[in-house]
């Protein structure tokens, strides 16, 4: 992040406020303001008290990155660490024919209404399709219509993996959206290697370690995000909200954020969830964890601190 060129006062540069963000985090024994970062993105004072979506957040924040970083040392600095691929394919059962196209991805997204736990929201993924009777495959002028198999499968995962929980979605029958509380359990630590496909390389371990725990505590039209977050290969989870950080056990940040808590009269009786799960691969923890140190700072990055002003979760 640091050996990004960037120029001093650069208000509208979404590197240099990340920068500023990041060294007054590392520098200052009190928290700071998020509103240079949000001012980049163009957002005023109506965006700042609007609930905005943690995950589109983080894909914009991913996509400026990437484009600041083009014609640097650090230009694949973000595909290398946060992007995976995946490929969706089409195999016919009785001839040989089979398509294919792989794409990246930043972020994986996991169903929680038909699923209750990683696992399940993983295999849902990977489940093959059957395409037979009407839904049978045209396989070109040479094979005509094939019975076949439609699926995905990943190539490969980042060494820094954001999974997306699936809570918002639109009900039909009230005709907007709405947030699901459904139960979703998640793992501190989980092999992604049954995911992976049979080409993929195994020759070390694909075991990944929870780092990273987004939270929605409300509804769709109101609530706030806080964060669990583990800062060293080690050490505990902190509680990150507001202007608070506290200490936080690995219950606080696991058990009590998978949702579906309800009291013996059928009433919610929590509607703090889980949203986005960050993990690392445990063989690329020192990597990504990696200390940082006064001599990674730019000059200018130290000039007028930020001060604390309307940090919201």
């Amino acid at each position: 992040m640091y050996q990004i060129l960037t120029k001093r006062d650069a208000r509208t540069d979404p590197a240099w406020a990340l920068q500023r963000l990041f060294y007054s985090l590392q520098t200052s024994d009190t928290p700071v303001s998020t509103q240079e970062l949000t001012k980049s993105f163009g957002w005023g004072p109506r965006q700042l008290f609007e609930q905005q979506d943690v995950q589109e957040m983080s894909r914009k924040l991913i996509e400026q990155l990437e484009r600041r970083m083009k014609g640097t040392p650090v230009e694949n600095a973000v595909p290398e660490l946060f992007a995976g691929k995946m490929r969706t394919y089409i195999s016919c059962i009785n001839v040989d024919y089979e398509t294919s196209r792989t794409e990246v991805f930043w972020d994986i997204q996991l169903d929680v209404d038909s699923n209750r736990s990683l696992d399940d929201g993983f295999k849902d993924i990977i489940k093959v399709e059957n395409m037979d009777g009407e839904l049978k495959y045209y396989a070109g002028e040479q094979h005509k219509l094939q019975d076949a198999r439609k699926g995905v499968v990943f190539e490969i995962f980042p060494p820094v993996l954001h999974l997306h929980l699936k809570r918002y979605q639109y009900d039909i029958s009230r005709g907007s959206m709405v947030k699901l509380h459904d139960y979703f359990e998640f793992p501190e630590e989980f092999d992604a290697a049954p995911y992976l496909s049979a080409g993929a390389n195994k020759s070390e371990p694909w075991t990944y370690l929870l780092v990273g725990v987004i939270v929605h505590d409300g509804d769709i039209d109101k609530g706030s995000y806080y964060a669990f977050l583990r800062p060293a290969k080690h050490g505990p989870f902190y509680k990150f909200c507001d202007d608070q950080v506290t200490r936080a056990t690995l219950k606080e940040a696991t058990r009590e954020n998978f949702g579906g808590k309800y009291t013996n009269e059928g009433n919610l009786a929590n509607r703090a969830s889980a949203y986005m799960l960050v993990y690392i691969r445990k063989s690329r923890l020192d990597h990504v964890l990696a200390g940082i140190t006064k001599k990674d700072f730019s000059e200018h990055l130290g000039t007028d601190p930020p001060n604390l002003k309307n940090n919201k979760c």
